[in-house]
This record gives structure tokens, sequence and C-alpha cells, in this order.
């Protein structure tokens, strides 16, 4: 195997960073809802601890599951979830099979379309909003750019993706600059500080410690959707170095959102904490570098999960008369008009009560099998290694 240079490395470890952290940057991150009521809910002393619970949690399951991808050399999330339950195998029983299958399909279309439908209800309200265009029409055309996006393939969105990561960072680091030249005090005051901020919303520190694992444990999915994109993971170390970057540009996510909103915290607790900031606190212009952030993100993250879908469902449309594009466009097509009409249909129910469900689901479902998977892939490794020596010497 061709040894990669350190730079052609960090190349694919960020792609696949950049590719998640674009993909997390959705409608709830960049309103600084996530940061609100996850991270900076209790105080910016436990905001720490809640940061590197994440990075640790992110980090180690991604790098498992992108290692656990590579080894089996995986390509989709109905492949990932069958060969995780390890239903893959020739002579398995085929109702339990398809059970596996069945389950995980439901499971990750749903988690999918709950986030493709909000997102495109957001670019629907922002092209209201900033340009007057009726909601319809936005809906629509949303509808089309994600279809066209998600036609290009993964390479494209990576490549996409790091372009939209770099300019989250620049908007989200102006509007953080901003913020420390307005209440600079007040984050230096509150950052670290255990003692500030445990009374703002009500709850307790261990209340909100469970509520924050059980998000944690929600991690242990992400492979399902990196298998899509990770081709170019063909060795260990860029299983371990891809994990870890995903965490680390994660984790940064949450820690400058986090940073905007601390400040203001309790005041700025609400659907949208950083745009009341800047409608409320910050000068004008920095509202209109906000909106910019919010269609970023919006761009980059319905996308991705569309394609997530259409990459599962492409091998099951066999004809040869259509040409694999084509496949892609109508699968993204009816896929996000689906996720259109669901965003209609008093959503923010069914995505409470939804992720509710899934996160619960993930630790007996996807968390115990991907941690046996450690075991799995080494033994799966030492063989392919043994296969590939016999095999030499003759």
């Amino acid at each position: 195997m061709e040894k990669k240079s350190f730079w052609e490395s960090f190349k694919i470890c960020f792609g696949i960073g950049a590719l998640v952290f674009g993909t997390y940057c959705g409608a709830n991150m960049a309103s600084g809802a996530y940061a609100a009521g996850y991270i900076v809910t209790v105080g910016g002393g436990w905001a720490l601890v809640w940061l590197a619970m994440f990075l640790a949690f992110m980090s180690f399951f991604c790098v498992i599951g992108l290692n656990f991808v590579r080894s089996y050399k995986i390509k989709n999330y109905s492949q990932y979830y069958t060969t995780l339950w390890g239903v893959h195998r020739p002579g398995t029983n085929p109702v339990l099979k398809g059970v596996v299958t069945v389950f995980f399909d439901i499971y990750s279309l749903f988690s999918g379309l709950i986030t493709v439908a909000a997102t495109v209800a957001l670019f629907a309200t922002l092209m209201n909003s900033l340009f007057n265009i009726p909601v319809f029409v936005a809906s629509l055309g949303g509808v089309i750019l994600f279809a066209i996006l998600t036609v290009n393939g993964a390479g494209f969105l990576r490549k996409f993706n790091t372009l939209m990561t770099v300019s989250l960072l620049v908007c989200l680091a102006a509007l953080l600059f901003a913020v420390i030249a307005n209440r600079g005090d007040v984050l230096a005051e509150r950052l670290g500080n255990f003692q500030i901020g445990t009374d703002w919303t009500g709850t307790t520190v261990m209340a909100h410690f469970g509520m924050f694992l059980s998000y944690c444990w929600s991690t242990s999915s992400w492979g399902s959707s990196m298998c899509n994109y990770a081709e170019k993971i063909t060795t260990k170390k860029l299983a371990i170095g891809s994990g870890i970057m995903v965490g680390i540009l994660v984790t940064s996510l949450f820690a400058i959102t986090s940073l905007i909103v601390l400040p203001y915290m309790p005041e700025a607790m609400s659907d949208a904490p950083i745009l009341k900031i800047c409608q409320q606190y910050l000068p004008g212009f920095l509202t209109a570098v906000y909106w910019v952030v919010v269609v970023f993100s919006v761009v980059s993250t319905a996308p991705t999960f569309t394609f997530n879908m259409a990459n599962r469902w492409v091998g099951v449309w066999k004809t040869d008369k259509v040409s694999r594009k084509v496949k892609f466009f109508v699968l993204s097509s009816v896929y996000l008009i689906a996720a259109w009409l669901l965003s209609g249909l008093g959503l923010m129910t069914i995505v409470q009560k939804g992720y509710v469900i899934m996160g619960n689901l993930a630790l007996p479902a996807v968390v115990l099998p991907l941690l046996f998977s450690i075991y799995r892939v080494w033994k799966h490794d030492r063989a392919e290694e043994k296969l590939e020596s016999a095999q030499s010497k003759s």
C-alpha cells in the first residue's frame, strides 16, 4: 500500500472532519440553541466539563466507527448496521437480517428526515425574510438546490463542506470578537466559574449531566453517516486521525457558539439565542453576518443527509436505463419533497419526541455492538493479514 505524506493524510482527515462539522452546524447549532440548551445551561465552569465530555465521546465513537468502516469496507448506512449486528454473513437467518435492516432503515430515514425537514423550513424562512421570496417558492427552490448539490457525489460534498467550514468559522469568529468587545469582562468572569449560572434555568447540575450524557450517546451513530464518504480511509492511522479531527472540529463549534452565548445568559435563553444577541446587544451589521452563518449552516446540512439516504437506495434501483446521477436526483428530490411536506405539519413536536426515542434506542442498538466491534475489527484485520501473507508466499 502506498504510504501517504503528512499533508495528504491531513487533507483526508480534515475533509472528513469538515464534512461532519458542516453537517453538524444545522439550524439548532447556528442559532445557539445547542449552546444554551446543552453547554452553558448551568454556567461557564460546567461548560468546560460538558465540552471535554463531548470531545471524548465524539472522538471515541468516530474513531471506532471509521475503523469499523475501513476494516469491513462499508459503503452505506444499511451495510454499516447489518455488519455491525453481524447479519451480513451468507447463511444468516433472513428474518433476523430483515428485522435489522428494516429497523435501521426506519431509524436512519426518520432521523435524517427530521433534520432535513427543519432545514428546508429554515431555508424558506430565511429567503422570505432576506429577499421577500414567497415561502412556497423558496421551499421549492431549496429542494431543487439541495438535490443538485446531492447529485454531485461524496467527493464534491467533502470539498463543498470544507469551504463551508472555513466560511462558518470566519463568520462565527467575527461574532465572537464583537461579543468580547461588548461583554468581554462578563465572559472572563463566567468562564471556568462553577458558582455563577447554576440557578439560571431551574435544573440541577446532576439532572443536566444525565440529559447531556444521553445526548453524548447519540454520537455513536455518526459512523453510519461517515461511511458514505470514507473511501479514502484505508489505514488505522487515517481512521484514528479522522475521528479525532471530527471530535476537535465539532467541539470547537460547540465552544465558539457557547462563548458567544455565555455572557448574555440567562436573558439569551430562547429558540434563537444568537439572533437575539445580535439584534439587542451588537452592531446592526453583525445581524447580516449572522444570517450568513445560518445560510451556510443550512446549505451544508441538507445535502449531506440527503446523500446518505440516496446512496443507500440507489443500489436497490437496478435498471441500467437510467444513469446514476439521474437516480440520485430522483431519490433526493422525493426525499426532500417528503421533508418539505413534513416541515409544515407541526414538526417541532415530532422532532422533540423523535429525538428522545432515538436517543434512548442508541445505547442498546448502536453503542453496545459498536464497543464489541473493537474486538471484531482486531480479529478481522488479523485474518486479513494472515490471508495476504499466505497469498504473497504462494
